[in-house]
């Protein structure tokens, strides 16, 4: 024998299954859902794509600056660095903290150790290289022979990612050692 239920609850029974059949507002109720994540997910690709933007304009300056230096036959001064740390900005076209770091570097073939002929900043947290520092730096220099020189340029920029998605405030540094083009070595002078 079947029971039967109140009218109440026999209306709140069709109710209930009237309402699980209709699907009208269904789209808006899923845009609602996937909207916020649409919204992160398309904040946090340009914020990638801008760290990744700002981290190739920034190696492209330095590149820039590397082999302006290189080509350099007279020699070159703090002016002359101090310029090109304008440069540097001019062309990253950043509002945040940046430095050059500009070496000359040869292999003493006797002592078996890569030296400075000079070095200078324009940082005071970024000191110019001391030999002890460019004797650190011997894995990230190349294989040079007898009386060769390079000209090595450290930039670095500070990046700050405009939204918070993730990404930390983190520094863009670059470590680029040329041939010099024209001569056996750039000189310094501190006149210049």
């Amino acid at each position: 024998m079947t029971r039967r239920l109140p009218p109440l609850l026999r209306r709140l029974r069709i109710a209930a299954s009237r309402f699980s059949r209709d699907n009208r507002g269904s789209i808006t109720v899923e845009a609602m859902l996937v909207l916020p994540l649409w919204i992160w997910g398309y904040t946090m690709s340009y914020m990638f794509f801008d760290a990744f933007r700002e981290q190739t304009v920034n190696l492209r300056a330095a590149y820039t600056i590397s082999d302006m230096i290189s080509r350099e036959a007279d020699a070159i001064g703090p002016n002359y660095i101090d310029d090109l740390h304008d440069m540097f900005d001019y062309l990253t076209r950043t509002n945040h903290p940046t430095w050059i770091r500009v070496s000359s570097v040869y292999y003493d073939t006797s002592a078996k150790v890569y030296k400075r002929h000079w070095s200078y900043s324009t940082s005071t947290d970024h000191k110019a290289h001391t030999d002890t520092t460019i004797k650190a730096e011997k894995d990230r220099l190349p294989n040079m022979v007898i009386g060769e020189t390079v000209v090595l340029v450290e930039t670095g920029m500070m990046y700050e990612p405009v939204l918070n998605v993730g990404l930390a405030d983190m520094w863009y540094t670059n470590f680029i050692p040329t041939r010099p083009r024209f001569a056996s070595k750039v000189d310094y002078s501190s006149t210049k």
